[in-house]
């Protein structure tokens, strides 16, 4: 079954995205995208502007393997990718991507393997406009402050002061920068006041993608950036 370019733009897009947060397991259904990575702490969840696929479900994993064979297939005329399907027809099994004289095999990942969330727990409930002074300083913050631990991490704080990133280094010396007073509360007029814990190389690996955008956080503390028109959940940390 050759895989159309709409689908196959599609499926770039996300490995594309999973890239930026280390997601190398992937599962793509009929109305839905979800992955997550291994140290469960960020994750995407799409279920909107999704192409119709020609099977039930794919699963995607060594996305760096499938990026690099893509990607030498694609220098060939003629290229084309087809599906393989297992035998009851709804999951595909491999990829095999073919240009003129080339032929390249990608095993895909079983999608019942593939532990992502099916369903959010969280509703949106804050706006916070990003800015590129905010997201270089945070950038800079992030050398200057090094902290020990395997996850390094930035609260996002907001008050009536503004909404301020903060690190703590493994000292406890503290970095704090208010970058904006203009949180927006989606839900209610009641006061924007949070703060939680976000792995600071993951949301840096989102704000630099649109640096003047902006961010959601959710009831629970999850927090949302739009990447290539696919929803990226950070998780927060304890």
């Amino acid at each position: 079954m050759q895989i159309t370019s709409e689908v196959l733009t599609f499926l770039k897009k996300v490995v594309r995205t999973a890239e930026l947060v280390d997601i190398d397991n992937i599962i793509i259904e009929t109305g839905c995208v979800r992955a997550i990575d291994d140290k469960k702490t960020v994750l995407i969840f799409q279920e909107d502007n999704i192409p119709i696929l020609p099977f039930d479900s794919i699963g995607l994993n060594r996305t760096g393997v499938f990026t690099s064979r893509l990607q030498l297939a694609e220098t060939r005329d003629n290229f084309t990718v087809d599906a393989i399907l297992n035998t009851e027809g709804d999951q595909v099994i491999s990829l095999t991507m073919k240009g003129a004289g080339m032929k390249i095999d990608y095993r895909c990942a079983n999608p019942t393997t593939v532990k992502a969330p099916k369903k959010m727990l969280d509703t949106l409930k804050y706006r916070v406009p990003l800015n590129s002074e905010a997201v270089m300083l945070l950038q800079r913050a992030h050398v200057a402050m090094p902290q020990l631990s395997d996850i390094q991490v930035v609260t996002i704080l907001s008050n009536k002061d503004g909404v301020s990133f903060e690190l703590a280094d493994s000292n406890n010396d503290v970095f704090s920068h208010t970058f904006t007073l203009s949180a927006e509360n989606l839900v209610d007029g009641e006061p924007v006041l949070f703060a939680n814990r976000y792995p600071v190389k993951t949301l840096l690996s989102l704000f630099k993608q649109n640096p003047e955008g902006f961010f959601d956080i959710g009831e629970k503390g999850i927090l949302n950036v739009v990447v290539n028109d696919l929803n990226v959940f950070v998780l927060p940390q304890v």
